[in-house]
């Protein structure tokens, strides 16, 4: 056994040495910020001289409430989507409005309670040429009707098509204002 007589090469060197370079180099980093963002000389800033300032808040506009438009709860949620918006439209309103999914919901329901437009119109943001996308507008007007799981194999049986067949096609149907040949054992979403 050959004991280390220096400690240059030793994991706690290294380690600590990786400790002081990271430290510099965020502390370098938010002087440089420092520096960009304040309108005050260099050497005050770098002095520590100066006193921490509140960042700037942009003036309200319209779509900002103070009482908290952008929140996401039932009412707000059900007006959006009672409303026939589809996820593909809340992305495109995060995207739009530089928000998360929640508050774009949030800020889109309240818009529709207080009666101002939103936007983008429910649906438009779907792609149609997308087969999952028609598929996934088929299923729900079928669920939507008030159809059931047992009325999907009822009718997959009177057409001799696999369940998610029938149910696809029943929504088509739906869809196309066309009647089906069994009533919806369930309650139709309002």
């Amino acid at each position: 056994m050959n004991p280390r007589t220096s400690t240059t090469g030793s994991p706690r060197r290294r380690a600590a040495v990786g400790v002081v370079a990271v430290t510099l180099t965020v502390g370098a980093a938010g002087v440089a910020y420092a520096l960009a963002t304040n309108d005050r000389p260099a050497a005050d800033v770098a002095a520590g001289a100066a006193e921490l300032q509140a960042p700037a808040t942009a003036a309200p506009t319209p779509t900002d409430d103070p009482t908290g438009a952008d929140e996401y709860t039932q009412e707000r949620s059900d007006a959006f989507w009672g409303a026939g918006y589809y996820m593909e439209d809340a992305d495109a309103l995060a995207t739009l409005w530089h928000v998360d999914l929640l508050e774009a919901k949030g800020r889109a329901g309240q818009l529709l309670l207080d009666g101002q437009p939103v936007p983008i119109a429910p649906g438009s943001s779907l792609d149609l040429s997308d087969p999952d996308t028609i598929a996934g507008l088929q299923l729900a007007a079928f669920w939507h009707a008030g159809y059931t799981g047992d009325d999907g194999a009822e009718l997959a049986a009177l057409w001799h098509v696999e369940v998610i067949e029938a149910k696809t096609t029943a929504g088509q149907m739906l869809r196309d204002g066309k009647p089906l040949p069994i009533t919806p054992s369930g309650t139709p979403v309002s």
